[in-house]
This record gives C-alpha cells, sequence and structure tokens, in this order.
C-alpha cells in the first residue's frame, strides 16, 4: 500500500508516543446503526480510485480489483469514477460496470445515514488506502458498526493496536483473490461477526480515535510545544 507523506507521519506515525494521534475512526457516541432487513451481498463505498495511472501503483491495483470484482456493489463520487481508466483499455474511460451510478448517502462517514445504508449488506469491502504502521482509518469501525462482515486487511502493528478481539475476512488467507475471499465472506455466519464486533467496538479498543478526543489531543501537543518554545 501507499507510504504515509511527511504531514501524516506527524500524526499516526510519529515515532514519539507523546505526540502521536490516532487517525479518528468514528465521532461519538458509539452508536450501532442497523437495519432489519440484510441483502446477502457486498458493498464497497470507495470515491478515490488512485488516478489515471492506479494499475502502476501495488497498493491500487489490490484494492480496485477486490472493489471492482462483479460480486461487489460499487458505490462512490462520480465526477471521480467517470474519469476511471480501465486496465489494458486505457483509453476508455467510465464508470466501471459494477459501480451503482452514485455516492453512497450521508453526511460524511460517521453519520448515521451512511451506516444505515452499509447495514443494508452482509459483507463489506473496506480495505485501507495505505497498509502502514499504526495506519488505522474508519473504514473497518464503519463497517463493524453496521454489522457488516469485514474485509480487511491490516497491518501487523494494527491487528496488536486496535484489532485484538475482532473479528473479519483477510484477502490475504485468499492469496489476495476477490472472488474466492468476497464468496468466502458471504457464506459466513454474520450473527457470529456481529456478536464478536460489537463486543470489541464496546471494549474501548478504538476509544481514543473518538475524533473530538483525537482533536484535544493535537490542542494540548501543540500547547505543550508552544509553552516549551516560549521557555526557551
Amino acid at each position: 500500500m501507499r507510504k504515509l507523506d511527511e504531514s501524516e507521519h506527524v500524526f499516526y506515525g510519529n515515532p514519539n508516543p507523546a505526540y502521536r494521534v490516532p487517525h479518528p475512526t468514528f465521532r461519538g457516541p458509539m452508536t450501532f446503526p442497523r437495519q432489519p432487513v440484510v441483502r446477502e451481498a457486498a458493498v464497497a463505498c470507495v470515491s478515490n480510485y488512485g488516478g489515471r495511472l492506479w494499475f502502476l501503483k501495488k497498493h491500487i491495483w489490490s484494492r480496485n480489483r477486490m472493489i471492482l470484482d462483479p460480486l461487489v456493489e460499487l458505490y462512490g463520487n462520480l465526477d471521480s469514477w467517470k474519469r476511471f481508466r480501465d486496465f489494458p483499455r486505457v483509453w476508455r474511460r467510465g464508470l466501471p460496470l459494477n459501480h451503482q451510478g452514485r455516492s453512497s448517502p450521508g453526511n460524511g462517514y460517521y453519520s448515521d445515514e451512511y451506516l444505515l445504508f452499509l447495514s443494508e449488506f452482509k459483507v463489506a469491502v473496506c480495505l485501507e488506502n495505505c497498509l502502514e504502521e499504526r495506519y488505522f482509518t474508519e473504514k473497518y469501525v464503519n463497517a463493524a458498526r453496521a454489522g457488516c462482515i469485514p474485509v480487511y486487511h491490516a497491518h501487523p502493528s494494527v491487528r496488536e493496536m486496535f484489532l485484538k478481539g475482532a473479528k473479519w475476512v483477510d484477502p490475504a488467507d485468499f492469496g489476495f483473490s476477490p472472488s474466492k475471499t468476497i464468496r468466502y465472506a458471504l457464506e459466513q455466519d454474520q450473527a457470529e461477526f456481529r456478536r464478536i464486533n460489537d463486543a470489541w467496538l464496546l471494549s474501548g479498543a478504538v476509544a481514543d480515535t473518538d475524533d473530538r478526543d483525537c482533536i484535544k489531543k493535537i490542542h494540548q501537543i501543540l500547547r505543550r510545544k508552544l509553552i516549551a518554545k516560549a521557555g526557551k
């Protein structure tokens, strides 16, 4: 997956824990908006397809192969996806065949409306744009809160820091084959994933990634630095 740029490293990847701020994954309280009826289908909500030469970027290639699989219903920004160039037909632009012709609903990825939309699907493909140490965004948390079976691939540090006690389907277990991964996920017992991931969410495993707390921590870090600078 892609490398974090320097501005991101300052927060999520800072080697000094005192200056490290996790990526926000929700904005409290920790709710579980869910539709009563679930479709036996997989969903992916992605607006950034990786740019014109996405197929030359290994990390984007792996992610796009998964979200462009015919078993997945793809939603995302229309203006972005209309510029999509498939491979090897790079001269042709337009929406992928599995794109549903609209973005996902809701005012941002933390909204209950968005989570309710996700909850209509049994499986959510929620691969990160980046696979790097300590990088963990809202994607997995949204899938778990919606009660979906997450299709996710985690950096070892993310497994240790955030995902202990959680349950997901990892494409690495299927040689990163999109069809094998998604078919397996669709065959699983959703109730079991919900039970385990609900307990994980309520355990406090991601409590420090509440957007409000992250902003407070940034304020505290900046305040300490300003005081230290003024004292020199």
